[in-house]
């Protein structure tokens, strides 16, 4: 009887377990709610990567002699980096990136580890739809970033062309966990990011969500300047 007792409590605790690395917690506050993983939120050494530069290919749209060039630095869980890729990034990739005006760089600067885990998702499938499925991503925001998100990243990433197996890989993929964290490592120490999202336009650090004006501005400043008006 008692070695029933003991097998059943063995159970349980694996259960419970394998239910809390598979679960995002609740925490009052929604930008801290999140748990997922097995990686700290901070306090991450680098000393302790098993590779020791970021190899992640860039994410870019645009022409590669486009005169400008913008960097943005952004956490997928971010309610204002959303907003950037749902409301100023169409209207800037129609007028700027596919006139040849603007290269534009997407990076990763995850936040908590939902946002590290939908940022590896989005490495996972296909290089050629990974900025598309970013935005897909950011266009779905309110759905996944909740207490069902494993559910609807799933589900999201079966539609982008991932199997459960292929979503479950990606999730333990340790070298490309790795290589993000360096990533973010290294925007710290060259460009001082230290919040999302950020932007960096021909050099020059730009933090927050800014209004398509603005961009605008100062996109037409370093063009007028190019053209020599």
């Amino acid at each position: 009887m008692r070695k029933n007792k003991i097998l059943l409590l063995f159970l349980g605790l694996t259960f419970f377990a394998s239910t809390f690395y598979f679960s995002i917690n609740t925490f009052p506050d929604k930008s801290a709610r999140v748990n997922y993983l097995f990686m700290e939120d901070t306090d991450i050494s680098k000393q302790n990567l098993s590779v020791t530069e970021a190899s992640l290919q860039e994410l870019s749209i645009g022409d590669d002699d486009a005169p400008i060039t913008i960097i943005e630095y952004a956490s997928m869980t971010c309610s204002h980096c959303a907003d950037f890729h749902t409301e100023t990034y169409p209207v800037l990739k129609e007028n700027y990136i596919e006139k040849g005006d603007v290269k534009f760089i997407f990076r990763e600067f995850p936040l908590d580890k939902l946002s590290m885990a939908t940022s590896m998702l989005a490495r996972c499938v296909d290089n050629s739809i990974s900025l598309a499925f970013i935005d897909i991503l950011f266009q779905n925001r309110n759905k996944w970033y909740s207490d069902n998100a494993i559910a609807e990243l799933k589900n999201l990433s079966k539609q982008a062309g991932l199997s459960s197996e292929d979503f479950e890989r990606c999730l333990n993929d340790q070298e490309l966990l790795d290589q993000l964290i360096i990533q973010k490592e290294n925007a710290i120490k060259e460009f001082q990011i230290n919040s999302t999202p950020s932007f960096i336009i021909n050099g020059k650090v730009i933090s927050g969500n800014k209004p398509y004006s603005y961009f605008e501005s100062e996109i037409d400043k370093i063009l007028d300047a190019y053209k020599g008006i």
